[in-house]
């Protein structure tokens, strides 16, 4: 589901879009792949545009959690988090080793990997789609989909630079530069965006400044329309990352681990020099490059007759070096590449997507069919030398994930007020990857190197929905969404019967009421309801396997049970004030008890909140235009407290519940010389909270955490030009 979403917005946002006569604004999204008002689409859809983006100050996919009902972020990293939707996550974490996540990450229509930093600039929209997904659009999901667009190249000369400054030495600048080449033909795009930042958590043994942020990014985009009917869109977009790793904290240990006596003095002081401090004794970092190549061609045979093509080549490398344990303890850590290597770990990959859409006017029928393929491998050989306990182990891995699809989906209008719409979905996935594990000495740890595992899994996906317009401004509607994720292989497994695990399925049902209200004030409330059944859902824990190392091991439960309700509203109470908040209930958890993994009968899946809120409220202050346009905006999220994949009755097992406020000011078209000027903070009741970490309790003996930022806070200078 490619993703466009242009909100327009009152006044002060007026130069963007006008605003509707209600004074809610409307979003335009491409969901089912045509343009449609948010309030028209019967699936629940948190859409965010890109004055939105810039007025929240989401520059981050931490940033995300903080706007959007339902969606939760954690991870191992700081800045390329994995995302978490109605009960479902990431999967998969092993460094080295292809990940299908249940909720997937699209950027200009195609799968990537997990967005990070330099992502976030020059976009058109976000949109989060919630539930089962895969009979629109690419790759299919049972958790849900992230998908991030670019502005497209427009037939005008515009653009503008960005300046940014902050505490903690921030510093970013963004730019871009709209050239139109041949009036209505031809027009290029180039965008750019540098950040750098000092770390906020520092080691007290190296000295080094960890959590920071280094990285350049960039896009070219050219459009192509060389007669009406045909589009050519191509985007090359890169990033270059080298920062410094990200921090470890040690938070607990087990009393009945062997390590117990030694984490105890270690323990104590931690507690001692606090939470931005840190007993890591050697330098770690993180490098990585991206770059992607997307050609998006569309061609209007005729008034009812649409072919799409996306076709897209990706790849990353990467290299850091990690402490996991946060403590001079070699429990567990990842080195840098050897001498001679530059890169550890990486992924090419590959996508073609064909669709036609089609209309039949006389039936009242709309309708896509498509096929859609992707292969990836690392592209080189990978090596991944890890320590645990002291000991060397040199991991060799290679992959070959291959998946492919056709697709339908059509929608019917039965009655002028009452739709009827579905898709079908055959997906084939194959699985190959392979290990060899050494020693320090180069002798082989396993049974054999390497060792060869490989898997093949198809299934179909199915949805109906049936929606009824009670109003010209409210809308209900019902489905039925029959989701499927690929199963795998873990490399290595403790055990030969855990090599493969099995593909898992889910059945939703959604219930939903998208409204607008007249009560003498404008009022808008969007409301969703949902159940999932899961079927050998794939459930992802901690593992440590002697001579090898540590690795996410995937194990399939019996059945789980997600429920839940999502709410989204927004009331203008006077003018030029506007009030917006969101609610989310999330009760997840396995119907079952599994040894050895987090799957407990009734217990919260790991990292999913059961409640999360938030509230945010703009003032557009009345004053001449020909001074500029005053704002002044604030939010407020909180979200309820959180399981990890721990479940040592000994430990502690949550991480707390936590709210972060945000403020901004903003005086825009100064003068009504397109100059905007910023003053923004973030974290502003400095709230201590945690992102993510490693809940190594059983594996290892302790856990450690990744806190979020502390207060933020800082100015940006924007100069526009053009339309």
């Amino acid at each position: 589901m490619p993703a466009q979403a242009q909100e327009a917005r009152a006044p002060a946002h007026a130069a963007a879009a006008a605003a509707d006569e209600s004074g809610l604004g409307d979003i335009v999204v491409t969901a089912r792949r045509r343009e449609e008002s948010l309030q028209e689409v019967p699936v629940a859809i948190s859409a965010i545009s890109a004055a939105a983006l810039e007025e929240k100050g989401v520059r981050s996919v931490e940033d995300l959690r903080q706007a959007v009902p339902g969606l939760n972020i954690s991870g191992q990293r700081r800045d390329e988090a994995g995302f978490y939707l109605r009960g479902q996550g990431p999967g998969i974490f092993n460094v080295g080793q292809r990940n299908f996540s249940s909720v997937a990450t699209y950027f200009a229509e195609v799968p990537i990997e997990v967005a990070g930093p330099g992502t976030f600039f020059d976009l058109s929209s976000v949109q989060v789609l919630k539930g089962p997904q895969g009979t629109l659009f690419g790759r299919n999901t049972t958790g849900g989909a992230v998908l991030f667009e670019p502005q497209r190249p427009t037939f005008d000369i515009e653009g503008y630079a960005k300046v940014s400054i902050g505490n903690y030495a921030a510093r970013e600048v963004e730019a871009v530069l709209n050239i139109p080449m041949i009036a209505d033909v031809l027009s290029i795009r180039l965008a750019g965006n540098v950040a750098e930042r000092d770390g906020y958590t520092q080691s007290i043994i190296t000295g080094q400044k960890l959590d920071a942020r280094d990285y350049r990014a960039y896009r070219v985009s050219v459009l192509f329309t060389p007669f009406a009917g045909l589009e050519n869109l191509t985007i090359v977009d890169g990033r270059d990352k080298d920062q410094d790793g990200t921090s470890a904290i040690l938070r607990q240990y087990n009393p009945a681990s062997p390590l117990a006596a030694t984490f105890a003095p270690l323990m104590a002081q931690q507690n001692a020099i606090g939470i931005r401090k840190t007993l890591i004794p050697e330098l770690i970092f993180e490098r990585q490059r991206t770059v992607g190549v997307t050609n998006k061609t569309s061609w209007e045979i005729s008034n009812d007759i649409t072919l799409k093509n996306i076709v897209s080549f990706r790849r990353s490398r990467g290299n850091r070096g990690s402490d996991y344990d946060g403590t001079p303890v070699e429990t567990f850590q990842i080195e840098n590449a050897p001498i001679g290597r530059k890169w550890q770990y990486g992924q090419e990959q590959f996508t073609e997507e064909f669709q036609i859409q089609g209309k039949i006017p006389a039936a009242g029928l709309d309708y896509i069919v498509g096929y859609y393929h992707e292969l990836s491998k690392p592209g080189f050989p990978q090596e991944i030398r890890q320590r645990v306990f002291g000991g060397v182990t040199v991991r060799n891995l290679d992959s070959h994930d291959q998946s492919d699809a056709v697709f339908a989906h059509a929608e019917l209008a039965i009655a002028d007020q009452l739709q009827l719409s579905g898709g079908f979905r055959y997906t084939w996935d194959k699985r190959r990857a392979s290990i060899s594990v050494f020693n320090a000495a180069g002798a082989c740890t396993q049974v054999t190197c390497p060792f060869d595992a490989r898997a093949n899994f198809k299934a179909p996906t199915y949805d109906a929905t049936l929606q009824y317009k009670v109003t010209d401004d409210a809308l209900v509607y019902a489905a039925y969404r029959h989701g499927y994720k690929s199963g795998g292989v873990n490399l290595p497994s403790p055990v030969a019967a855990l090599t493969k695990f099995n593909p898992e399925y889910v059945d939703e049902i959604e219930i939903g009421l998208k409204a607008d209200w007249n009560i003498g004030i404008p009022l808008r409330t969007n409301i969703s309801a949902f159940l999932d059944k899961y079927k050998d859902i794939q459930i992802t824990s901690p593992a440590a396997i002697p001579g090898v190392g540590i690795i996410s091991l995937v194990q399939n439960s019996a059945k789980a049970t997600n429920k839940g309700v999502e709410f989204e509203g927004t009331i203008v109470p006077v003018e030029h004030l506007s009030i917006s908040g969101f609610l989310s209930y999330l009760d997840a958890h396995s119907d079952v008890t599994v040894p050895g993994t987090a799957a407990v009968k009734g217990r919260q899946t790991a990292f999913q909140p059961k409640w999360k809120y938030g509230v945010s409220g703009r003032f557009d202050v009345p004053m001449d235009d020909a001074i500029g346009r005053l704002a002044v905006s604030a939010d407020y999220s909180w979200q309820s407290r959180t399981n990890t994949n721990e479940t040592n009755p000994t430990l502690i097992t949550t991480y707390p519940s936590y709210g972060l406020l945000n403020a901004r000011i903003e005086l825009t078209d100064i003068a009504g010389k397109g100059v905007d000027f910023a003053l923004f903070g973030s974290n502003l009741t400095q709230k201590t909270y945690i992102l993510g970490g490693f809940p190594l309790g059983g594996a290892l003996g302790y856990e450690s955490s990744i806190y979020g930022e502390p207060r933020m806070y800082g100015a940006s200078l924007k100069v526009r030009f053009g339309n």
